[in-house]
């Protein structure tokens, strides 16, 4: 199964304003990853699979991951 970087997040319980304080940025800033205009770093992205408890290679990080996904 893939998730979305915000069902991810939802999956890990938290909301936008608790994940980005767990991973030291503004909300604003956080909601751009998760409407994919900004990519993770691969330290904040292993900070984000660490706090949502998702493996890695079920994250969807990469927006032409998304298509490929949404497009089957």
């Amino acid at each position: 199964m893939k998730y979305t970087i915000e069902q991810a997040r939802i999956l890990g319980g938290f909301t936008q304003v608790e994940i980005a304080k767990r991973l030291g940025m503004s909300e604003k800033t956080y909601i751009q990853y998760e409407k994919y205009r900004k990519v993770f770093r691969m330290d904040t992205a292993m900070k984000f699979v660490s706090l949502t408890k998702v493996k890695i290679n079920e994250i969807i990080f990469f927006k032409d991951q998304l298509q490929k996904i949404c497009s089957g």
